[in-house]
């Protein structure tokens, strides 16, 4: 925003000096103002996209006390239930380590395809989908939405 308003400013007193000495008409101040201003703002950086992180990163209880895995299908609601030691360890060991960018894009959305509820005994502990994590939406990811739907389809 302060350099449009810089970018406007010198656009401005540029179009005045040209106009006191008779070198451009008034109609041409406001095109050559509105060229001005378009090329001096499509020039602006974008904000960076956030950096990626392990998902681990998002879950900082003990990965290893996690004994069921609830899996919810988003297109029919089935939910599946996992509690075997071994494919919870080897699932839980390979999901943690896949890199997820938070979405520059925070507004508000619906809808997933997968979601996972992980619990140490009855008490949820971690529950992320594969485009939120808690209140952060994150940008979609072909590995997680893989590891989700192995787990599913198991």
């Amino acid at each position: 925003m302060f350099i449009l308003l810089i970018a406007l400013t010198v656009a401005l007193i540029a179009l005045l000096v040209l106009e006191r000495f008779k070198k451009i008409s008034f109609g041409k101040n406001i095109f050559l103002l509105t060229v001005l201003t378009l090329l001096l703002t499509g020039c602006q950086n974008r904000p960076a996209e956030p950096d990626p992180k392990p998902l681990a990163d998002y879950f900082k209880g003990e990965w290893d006390k996690i004994d069921r895995i609830d899996m919810r299908n988003g297109a029919t609601g089935e939910v599946r239930t996992f509690k075997e030691k071994e494919i919870l360890r080897k699932w839980i060991d390979e999901t943690r380590i896949i890199k997820i960018t938070a979405d520059p894009n925070q507004e508000a959305r619906t809808g997933f395809r997968y979601s996972a509820n992980l619990y140490e005994g009855d008490k949820l502990k971690f529950g992320f989908t594969d485009g939120r994590i808690g209140n952060v939406h994150i940008l979609s990811s072909e590995l997680l939405y893989n590891q989700l739907e192995s787990l599913f389809e198991s």
